[in-house]
C-alpha cells in the first residue's frame, strides 16, 4: 500500500505542477502540496515498516481531506470556475477519493485477516 500512496502522490504533484505551468496561479499548486504530504507519508511507511499501521491512517486522512476540499469548491462555485480550475478540481477529487477508497479497503481486508 505505501507504493500505491507514492504513485498517487506523484500523480497529484504532476497535476498541480502542470496546472501551475499553464496558469501561473499559486493556488494551482494545491494538488502538488497534497501530493507532497502523501509522498512523505508513503516514503516513511516504506522505510519504517514498524510504524506502517500508524502512517496508513494518516495517509487516509490526507486523502479524505484532499477529496473534501475540491468537492466543496465544486459544490459552491463550479459554474464560475475556469475550465482549467474545473479540470484540476475534478482530477484532485478523483485521485484523492480513489486513494481513500483503496486505503479503506486495505483496512477492511486487514481486519478480516
Amino acid at each position: 500500500m505505501p507504493k500505491t500512496i507514492v504513485v498517487f502522490a506523484v500523480l497529484l504533484i504532476a497535476l498541480g505542477v502542470g496546472a501551475f505551468l499553464m496558469s501561473s496561479s499559486p493556488t494551482a499548486l494545491l494538488p502538488a502540496y497534497l501530493g507532497g504530504a502523501l509522498a512523505i507519508v508513503g516514503a516513511l511507511a516504506m522505510g519504517l515498516a514498524g510504524f506502517r499501521k500508524y502512517l496508513l491512517p494518516v495517509a487516509g486522512l490526507v486523502a479524505l481531506l484532499g477529496a473534501l476540499a475540491p468537492a466543496a469548491a465544486l459544490a459552491i462555485r463550479a459554474a464560475a470556475m475556469s475550465p482549467l480550475a474545473l479540470t484540476v478540481n475534478v482530477g484532485m477529487l478523483g485521485l484523492s477519493a480513489t486513494l481513500f477508497v483503496l486505503i479503506v479497503r486495505e483496512f477492511m481486508a486487514t481486519r478480516r485477516a
